[in-house]
């Protein structure tokens, strides 16, 4: 299938990627700060999932009520 000069591509691992907030060195995902949850929803309002995102798991914690409060003050969109 494959000549020995040839490299064989591989996906990325997802464990490789950073936590953006680690990055930032994040204390509290505030649920007023739109901008920065926009990109941890989907079209339809869900939240992504870490394996996307590359967020850890101490940060998707504080994410999930951050969105679940943007959702009831208004600022972010139900899901649909």
């Amino acid at each position: 299938m494959f000549n020995k000069n040839q490299q064989q591509q591989r996906r990325a691992d997802p464990r490789l990627k950073k936590c953006p907030f680690c990055d930032r060195e994040v204390e509290y995902v505030d649920y007023k700060d739109y901008p920065t949850l926009k990109p941890y929803t989907d079209y339809f309002g869900n939240i992504r999932q870490r394996y996307y995102t590359g967020v850890c798991l101490r940060h998707q914690k504080m994410l999930k009520p951050a969105i679940e409060r943007a959702r009831f003050m208004g600022m972010l969109a139900y899901r649909k």
